[in-house]
């Protein structure tokens, strides 16, 4: 039987559960780099060497994605959420301690959005098959919404407080979320002997499509970490405030909400989307090719970031709807998952160490912003290409 004709059933709490991980998916990484001077003087360090801390959480995303995938074969996906949940919690809490417990936080919380990542596409194409579109444009709305609540109120938070104070408001909502997931567990399947080749899914790495998939998504991840890591810095040397380059960070994310929502719904009723590649390659070299010219106008950087946010968060809500409309069974929904961001996440990884480091040796933004054109011409041609087929 087609997975699509097995409705399984799940917790009352579903829905909510999965807009609370939607909710922690991107807060906990996006609204450090609007602190990151006071972070540095606090640990006295230099603030160049805290860039780190966007890539770290990408080189997790990339080097556990296929560990998370095999993981949750093992003991199921929803406990693997909810283990996820409550190390996302300890690992942002200890961020406040010192200089060594941050890195260490960073790491266990770029592991727990790993899961996240990963897992949240295999459990809707599992749990709710008629409503992929909808429920990921769900969880992508709440993903992005937090992400631009967190960029840009971290600022006053601390300005009244402490940055510590912002960040444990931040590991707050991770322990509600593991709460409100609890119920889930009752629903937690994991893989038997009996129907183990069934559980194991499609082998991803064997196929093309997939690879081009990985491709674009790896893409557009570079363009748009390099774009959360160095956007409120570019938007200050224009001359723009430390405020208003928040109120840009958080704009990017919050202006970005509707396609976030838009863009899985129209995507399940396409069968090539080749359109929405294109549209989202297009938007983002613009929004790129703005940030050549320094005007110092808090309306331009407005602009900056609606054109950015739009172009990012269609291409990233898109892979993570695809990775269900191009699978047949919630296995290969998970194992295409693990697979694109394992590689694609290694690959945004060194978006903003090369943007940053450009930066640092040519004391200019061009060549980083030439690359990052680049990345966003690359992704555009990737995706068009994995367009081609339906299915994986």
């Amino acid at each position: 039987m087609n997975f699509l004709e097995k409705i399984k059933k799940h917790s009352p709490l579903l829905i909510l559960g999965l807009f609370f991980l939607g909710v922690c998916m991107r807060m906990p990484i996006t609204a450090i780099p609007s602190v990151i001077k006071d972070i540095a003087q606090t640990f006295n360090v230099e603030t160049t060497s805290l860039g780190i801390l966007t890539t770290i959480p990408l080189l997790c995303f990339g080097l556990l994605s296929s560990v998370v995938s095999a993981l949750a074969q093992r003991i199921g996906n929803e406990l693997t959420i909810e283990l996820a949940m409550i190390l996302m919690f300890i690992g942002s809490y200890l961020r406040i301690l010192n200089f060594s417990s941050l890195m260490i936080g960073t790491i266990l919380v770029g592991a727990a959005i790993t899961c996240i990542n990963v897992l949240l596409p295999a459990i809707i194409s599992d749990k709710l098959p008629n409503q992929i579109g909808s429920v990921t444009g769900m969880y992508n709305v709440a993903m992005t919404l937090f992400a631009a609540i967190g960029a840009y109120a971290i600022t006053p938070i601390t300005h009244a407080t402490s940055w510590q104070t912002a960040v444990i408001i931040i590991s707050i909502v991770a322990l509600i979320a593991a709460i409100i997931w609890v119920p889930n567990l009752r629903y937690n399947q994991r893989a038997t002997n009996e129907s183990s080749s069934t559980d194991r899914g499609t082998n991803m790495w064997k196929n093309a499509n997939a690879w081009w998939l990985l491709l674009f998504f790896g893409g557009q991840c570079f363009v748009f970490y390099s774009i959360v890591a160095w956007l409120p810095t570019i938007a200050m040397d224009a001359g723009l405030s430390s405020d208003n380059a928040s109120l840009v960070a958080g704009l990017l994310q919050l202006l970005s909400m509707p396609f976030a929502f838009v863009i899985p719904v129209i995507a399940t009723k396409m069968k090539n989307r080749q359109p929405i590649m294109l549209f989202a390659g297009i938007i983002s070299l613009i929004g790129t090719g703005m940030m050549f010219f320094p005007v110092n106008s808090l309306v331009y950087y407005i602009f900056v970031a609606l054109f950015l946010g739009a172009g990012t968060t269609t291409t990233f809500v898109l892979a993570m709807t695809l990775f269900g409309l191009k699978t047949k069974s919630s296995a290969d929904t998970r194992n295409l998952s693990g697979m694109v961001q394992s590689v694609g996440y290694l690959i945004s990884a060194l978006g903003p160490i090369v943007v940053g480091n450009l930066y640092s040796q040519t004391h200019n933004w061009f060549a980083s912003l030439i690359v990052i054109a680049i990345a966003a011409i690359f992704f555009t041609v990737c995706g068009v290409i994995a367009e081609r087929k339906q299915f994986v």
